[in-house]
Protein backbone atom coordinates (compact mmCIF):
# COMPACT_ATOMS: atom_id res chain seq x y z
CA UNK A 1 0.00 0.00 0.00
CA UNK A 2 2.64 2.46 0.85
CA UNK A 3 4.52 1.68 -2.54
CA UNK A 4 1.19 2.17 -4.02
CA UNK A 5 0.98 5.63 -2.69
CA UNK A 6 4.79 6.65 -3.46
CA UNK A 7 4.01 5.67 -7.40
CA UNK A 8 0.96 7.96 -7.08
CA UNK A 9 2.87 10.54 -5.40
CA UNK A 10 5.81 10.49 -8.03
CA UNK A 11 3.48 10.60 -10.52
CA UNK A 12 1.99 13.48 -9.82
CA UNK A 13 4.90 15.19 -8.66
CA UNK A 14 6.04 14.50 -12.28
CA UNK A 15 2.98 16.01 -14.27
CA UNK A 16 2.87 18.85 -12.09
CA UNK A 17 6.43 19.25 -12.96
CA UNK A 18 5.86 19.09 -16.35
CA UNK A 19 3.08 21.70 -16.32
CA UNK A 20 5.06 24.22 -14.26
CA UNK A 21 8.09 24.06 -17.21
CA UNK A 22 5.10 24.25 -19.97
CA UNK A 23 4.12 27.28 -18.33
CA UNK A 24 7.05 28.89 -17.34
CA UNK A 25 6.87 31.12 -20.14
CA UNK A 26 3.90 32.68 -21.12
CA UNK A 27 1.81 31.41 -24.40
CA UNK A 28 1.94 35.16 -25.45
CA UNK A 29 4.22 37.82 -25.00
CA UNK A 30 2.59 40.90 -25.60
CA UNK A 31 5.75 43.54 -24.73
CA UNK A 32 4.65 46.14 -27.40
CA UNK A 33 1.02 45.89 -25.35
CA UNK A 34 -0.90 45.68 -28.78
CA UNK A 35 -3.75 44.22 -26.61
CA UNK A 36 -6.16 44.38 -24.12
CA UNK A 37 -6.37 42.35 -21.04
CA UNK A 38 -9.32 40.47 -21.94
CA UNK A 39 -7.70 40.01 -25.23
CA UNK A 40 -4.56 38.32 -24.41
CA UNK A 41 -6.92 35.75 -22.12
CA UNK A 42 -8.78 35.05 -25.23
CA UNK A 43 -5.34 34.82 -27.25
CA UNK A 44 -3.97 32.88 -24.62
CA UNK A 45 -6.68 30.22 -24.26
CA UNK A 46 -6.73 29.32 -28.11
CA UNK A 47 -2.75 29.46 -28.01
CA UNK A 48 -3.50 26.40 -24.91
CA UNK A 49 -6.01 24.50 -26.64
CA UNK A 50 -3.49 23.81 -29.51
CA UNK A 51 -0.44 23.40 -27.23
CA UNK A 52 -2.70 20.72 -24.79
CA UNK A 53 -4.14 19.17 -27.74
CA UNK A 54 -0.80 18.40 -29.68
CA UNK A 55 1.68 18.63 -27.04
CA UNK A 56 3.83 21.49 -28.03
CA UNK A 57 4.32 25.07 -27.41
CA UNK A 58 2.41 27.76 -29.45
CA UNK A 59 3.80 31.27 -28.60
CA UNK A 60 3.30 34.99 -29.79
CA UNK A 61 5.84 37.54 -28.99
CA UNK A 62 5.42 41.30 -29.97
CA UNK A 63 7.83 43.75 -29.81
CA UNK A 64 8.75 47.28 -30.21
CA UNK A 65 11.92 47.32 -31.66
CA UNK A 66 14.86 44.59 -32.06
CA UNK A 67 17.23 47.30 -33.43
CA UNK A 68 19.17 46.45 -36.57
CA UNK A 69 18.43 42.36 -35.40
CA UNK A 70 16.70 40.66 -38.33
CA UNK A 71 13.21 38.97 -37.03
CA UNK A 72 14.18 35.76 -37.91
CA UNK A 73 17.60 35.16 -36.12
CA UNK A 74 15.46 37.27 -33.42
CA UNK A 75 12.75 34.37 -33.72
CA UNK A 76 14.97 31.76 -34.01
CA UNK A 77 16.78 32.78 -30.62
CA UNK A 78 12.98 32.90 -28.46
CA UNK A 79 13.11 28.92 -29.64
CA UNK A 80 16.28 28.32 -28.60
CA UNK A 81 15.86 30.13 -25.32
CA UNK A 82 11.77 30.30 -24.61
CA UNK A 83 9.87 28.51 -26.23
CA UNK A 84 11.87 25.03 -26.34
CA UNK A 85 10.08 22.78 -24.01
CA UNK A 86 7.31 21.43 -25.98
CA UNK A 87 7.59 17.70 -26.10
CA UNK A 88 6.80 17.25 -29.70
CA UNK A 89 7.82 21.11 -30.95
CA UNK A 90 7.77 24.40 -30.40
CA UNK A 91 6.15 27.20 -33.00
CA UNK A 92 6.29 30.97 -32.29
CA UNK A 93 5.01 34.32 -34.16
CA UNK A 94 6.99 37.13 -34.05
CA UNK A 95 5.46 40.87 -34.74
CA UNK A 96 8.05 43.87 -34.93
CA UNK A 97 5.85 47.03 -34.63
CA UNK A 98 8.69 50.13 -36.31
CA UNK A 99 9.52 47.01 -39.18
CA UNK A 100 6.25 45.96 -39.38
CA UNK A 101 7.54 42.47 -39.83
CA UNK A 102 6.37 39.50 -38.39
CA UNK A 103 7.87 35.74 -38.93
CA UNK A 104 7.34 32.80 -37.66
CA UNK A 105 10.09 29.90 -36.53
CA UNK A 106 10.13 26.63 -36.06
CA UNK A 107 12.60 24.26 -33.73
CA UNK A 108 13.84 21.01 -36.15
CA UNK A 109 10.60 18.76 -34.91
CA UNK A 110 7.93 21.49 -36.36
CA UNK A 111 10.09 22.22 -39.64
CA UNK A 112 8.55 18.60 -40.85
CA UNK A 113 5.38 19.81 -39.89
CA UNK A 114 5.57 23.47 -41.17
CA UNK A 115 7.22 22.65 -44.82
CA UNK A 116 9.07 25.34 -46.35
CA UNK A 117 7.12 28.26 -47.47
CA UNK A 118 3.85 26.81 -48.05
CA UNK A 119 3.40 25.85 -44.84
CA UNK A 120 4.33 29.41 -43.31
CA UNK A 121 2.09 30.76 -46.01
CA UNK A 122 -0.69 28.39 -44.93
CA UNK A 123 -0.59 30.42 -41.82
CA UNK A 124 0.79 33.85 -42.60
CA UNK A 125 -2.05 34.47 -45.57
CA UNK A 126 -4.86 34.10 -42.92
CA UNK A 127 -3.44 36.23 -40.38
CA UNK A 128 -1.68 39.21 -41.80
CA UNK A 129 -4.93 40.68 -43.32
CA UNK A 130 -5.84 41.11 -39.90
CA UNK A 131 -2.61 42.43 -38.48
CA UNK A 132 -2.73 45.06 -41.88
CA UNK A 133 -6.04 46.07 -40.18
CA UNK A 134 -4.68 46.31 -36.35
CA UNK A 135 -6.71 43.59 -35.22
CA UNK A 136 -4.19 41.39 -33.60
CA UNK A 137 -6.17 39.36 -31.31
CA UNK A 138 -8.15 38.22 -34.61
CA UNK A 139 -4.02 37.80 -36.25
CA UNK A 140 -2.89 35.58 -33.32
CA UNK A 141 -6.13 33.70 -32.96
CA UNK A 142 -5.99 32.75 -36.74
CA UNK A 143 -2.11 31.84 -36.30
CA UNK A 144 -3.01 29.26 -33.72
CA UNK A 145 -5.92 27.59 -35.34
CA UNK A 146 -4.02 27.32 -38.77
CA UNK A 147 -0.99 25.78 -36.45
CA UNK A 148 -3.40 23.30 -35.32
CA UNK A 149 -4.17 22.69 -38.59
CA UNK A 150 -1.50 21.82 -40.17
CA UNK A 151 -0.27 19.69 -36.56
CA UNK A 152 -3.30 17.78 -37.02
CA UNK A 153 -2.61 17.01 -40.74
CA UNK A 154 0.60 15.90 -39.51
CA UNK A 155 -1.03 14.05 -36.48
CA UNK A 156 -3.18 11.94 -39.07
CA UNK A 157 -1.34 11.80 -42.79
CA UNK A 158 2.38 11.31 -40.74
CA UNK A 159 3.66 14.15 -42.78
CA UNK A 160 3.89 18.02 -43.56
CA UNK A 161 0.97 19.50 -45.47
CA UNK A 162 1.94 20.63 -48.96
CA UNK A 163 -0.52 22.80 -51.30
CA UNK A 164 -1.67 20.30 -54.29
CA UNK A 165 -0.07 20.85 -57.80
CA UNK A 166 -3.12 22.41 -59.95
CA UNK A 167 -3.58 20.84 -63.15
CA UNK A 168 -1.60 21.83 -65.82
CA UNK A 169 -4.39 23.65 -68.11
CA UNK A 170 -2.02 25.55 -69.76
CA UNK A 171 0.32 22.88 -70.98
CA UNK A 172 -3.18 21.08 -72.02
CA UNK A 173 -4.09 23.95 -73.82
CA UNK A 174 -0.47 24.22 -75.57
CA UNK A 175 -0.80 21.07 -76.96
CA UNK A 176 -3.89 21.29 -78.26
CA UNK A 177 -3.36 23.79 -80.16
CA UNK A 178 -0.07 22.51 -81.62
CA UNK A 179 -1.63 19.42 -82.69
CA UNK A 180 -4.65 21.72 -84.41
CA UNK A 181 -1.65 23.19 -86.06
CA UNK A 182 0.05 20.39 -86.71
CA UNK A 183 -3.01 18.44 -88.26
CA UNK A 184 -3.91 22.22 -90.96
CA UNK A 185 -0.43 22.01 -92.03
CA UNK A 186 0.06 18.62 -92.67
CA UNK A 187 -3.64 18.68 -94.58
CA UNK A 188 -2.32 21.58 -96.83
CA UNK A 189 0.95 19.23 -97.89
CA UNK A 190 -1.59 16.54 -98.77
CA UNK A 191 -3.62 19.16 -100.72
CA UNK A 192 -0.90 20.85 -102.31
CA UNK A 193 0.42 17.31 -103.90
CA UNK A 194 -2.53 16.02 -105.39
CA UNK A 195 -3.23 19.49 -107.22
CA UNK A 196 -1.29 21.13 -110.39
CA UNK A 197 -3.02 24.48 -109.06
CA UNK A 198 -0.63 26.42 -106.46
CA UNK A 199 -1.44 29.68 -104.70
CA UNK A 200 0.46 32.71 -104.91
CA UNK A 201 2.26 34.62 -102.66
CA UNK A 202 0.75 38.21 -104.45
CA UNK A 203 -2.27 39.19 -104.94
CA UNK A 204 -0.89 40.41 -108.52
CA UNK A 205 0.22 37.44 -109.48
CA UNK A 206 -3.71 36.69 -110.14
CA UNK A 207 -4.09 39.91 -112.53
CA UNK A 208 -4.43 39.45 -116.24
CA UNK A 209 -1.96 42.02 -117.04
CA UNK A 210 -3.10 42.58 -120.93
CA UNK A 211 -6.86 42.98 -119.52
CA UNK A 212 -5.94 45.37 -116.51
CA UNK A 213 -4.85 48.87 -116.65
CA UNK A 214 -5.09 50.82 -113.48
CA UNK A 215 -5.33 54.50 -114.11
CA UNK A 216 -5.53 56.16 -110.66
CA UNK A 217 -3.33 55.02 -107.75
CA UNK A 218 -3.68 57.26 -104.51
CA UNK A 219 -3.20 56.97 -101.00
CA UNK A 220 -5.97 59.09 -98.76
CA UNK A 221 -5.23 59.57 -95.12
CA UNK A 222 -7.76 60.76 -93.25
CA UNK A 223 -7.42 60.79 -89.67
CA UNK A 224 -5.92 58.91 -86.81
CA UNK A 225 -7.56 58.92 -83.08
CA UNK A 226 -4.90 57.33 -80.38
CA UNK A 227 -6.51 56.84 -76.60
CA UNK A 228 -3.67 56.18 -74.22
CA UNK A 229 -4.57 54.07 -71.15
CA UNK A 230 -2.22 53.44 -68.24
CA UNK A 231 -1.50 49.98 -67.53
CA UNK A 232 -2.47 49.25 -63.75
CA UNK A 233 0.74 48.14 -61.56
CA UNK A 234 0.62 45.18 -60.25
CA UNK A 235 -0.27 45.10 -56.63
CA UNK A 236 2.87 44.29 -54.08
CA UNK A 237 2.89 40.65 -52.97
CA UNK A 238 5.49 41.48 -50.13
CA UNK A 239 2.25 42.15 -47.61
CA UNK A 240 -0.37 39.80 -48.41
CA UNK A 241 1.04 37.19 -45.84
CA UNK A 242 4.21 35.83 -48.79
CA UNK A 243 6.92 35.14 -47.01
CA UNK A 244 10.04 37.05 -48.09
CA UNK A 245 12.48 36.56 -45.79
CA UNK A 246 13.90 32.96 -44.16
CA UNK A 247 16.62 32.46 -41.48
CA UNK A 248 15.88 28.86 -41.48
CA UNK A 249 18.88 26.00 -41.03
CA UNK A 250 19.38 22.96 -39.87
CA UNK A 251 17.74 23.25 -36.23
CA UNK A 252 14.89 25.98 -37.45
CA UNK A 253 12.58 26.01 -40.05
CA UNK A 254 10.19 29.00 -40.87
CA UNK A 255 9.62 32.41 -42.41
CA UNK A 256 8.53 36.05 -42.77
CA UNK A 257 7.07 39.13 -44.15
CA UNK A 258 5.95 42.18 -44.07
CA UNK A 259 2.13 43.60 -43.30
Amino acid sequence: MKKLFLIFTLLAAMLLSAATALAAVPSIMDDAKLLSNADRAKVASVLQQVENKYNVRVGVVTVKSIGSQKPGDFANQLIDKAYNNGPNGNIVLLQVVDQRKWYISTDKKLKNVVVGNEGVEYMSKAFVPYLKKNDYAGAYTIYATKAGELLGYYQKNGKGWKPEKPFPWLALVGALVAGVAGAYVYRGSLLASMSNVRQQVEANAYLNKESFDLLVNEDTYMYTNVSVVPRSKSNDSSDDGSVTESSSDDNHGGGGGGY
